[in-house]
């Protein structure tokens, strides 16, 4: 079997979104969870004719749906993953934390591959991508927390993502259908022995429950990554200049645009002294 092709688009939307991607990791994930509840809702009864609203269209769009979600999960899982790894990517400041993380495995080989790929991968993401354990809330604020002082994840937020976990689990390696040990250890009982009916509706409510969770991300964690560096630089006083391209970047880091057609902000001056100064305090 060949391997596809990489999918392309000269879209405008396409080109903003892989500047988020590239350069804020919460304003990417909110870009692409809003395309997967606009595609979602694409496939509505108002968008098809009344003779192929039947069981054979909605069949095929609770198959459609299924998938959309798993994709949303992925996406806040590449989130927790691709933080990390950008600031790691960016900056030295955490680089002894990180050195002793015991979830942070090198494998020689895995390196390696990166070679023969002929990735641009910087080394955060060689060592944050492949690591394990990011559906496991307590594990995520555990790793987050022992790095950048901050839990992404609200005490009050963790039942319902370790719910949204095993439907994912369900999704991703039994086709939707939800066992009944999955279903216990969920606290899904009327689930069990059955196939989740996840439709456009609930999309949505799990794509508004994770957008908190991203916003988090990136105004307070990704706060905390400016003034962290910052800190190392006030000994020797603001200086736009010599910082700006380091500062810009980890802002960015910082920053949430909850808008698919919204670009990223430009980062002046103005955000550095502010910035600097409570550094400085």
């Amino acid at each position: 079997m060949k391997t596809p092709p990489k999918w392309t688009s000269d879209a405008a939307d396409i080109e903003r979104e892989e500047r988020k991607r590239e350069q804020s990791p919460s304003s990417f994930s909110f870009s692409q969870g809003q395309a997967l509840v606009l595609a979602a809702n694409y496939f509505s009864d108002d968008r098809l004719v009344p003779g192929a609203r039947g069981g054979v269209a909605a069949k095929h769009r609770h198959r459609i749906q299924l998938a959309l979600f798993g994709q949303m999960m992925a996406a806040l899982e590449f989130l927790f993953k691709d933080f990390v790894a950008s600031v790691a990517d960016l900056v030295p400041t955490f680089d002894e934390v990180l050195a002793q993380a015991k979830w942070i495995q090198v494998d020689a080989r895995r390196v390696l591959s990166f070679r023969s790929a002929s990735s641009t991968a910087g080394a955060g993401a060689i060592l944050l991508h492949p690591t394990q354990g990011w559906h496991e809330p307590a594990d995520v604020n555990d790793r987050y927390s022992a790095l950048f002082k901050r839990a992404p994840i609200s005490k009050a937020e963790i039942p319902a993502l370790e719910r949204l976990w095993i439907l994912r689990h369900s999704v991703a390696h039994n086709a939707g259908f939800v066992t009944t040990h999955d279903a216990i250890r969920g606290g899904l009982p009327e689930l069990a022995e059955g196939v989740a009916d996840i439709d456009a509706e609930y999309l949505g409510q799990t794509f508004d429950f994770l957008c908190g969770i991203a916003r988090r991300i990136a105004e307070e964690v990704g706060d905390a990554v400016v003034q962290a560096w910052l800190k190392t630089r006030t000994s020797a006083g603001a200086d736009y200049n010599r910082d700006k391209e380091m500062y810009s970047a980890l802002k960015q880091l910082a920053t949430y645009v909850d808008s698919r057609t919204k670009d990223l902000p430009q980062i002046t001056k103005g955000y550095y002294t502010e910035d600097f100064k409570r550094a400085g305090s």
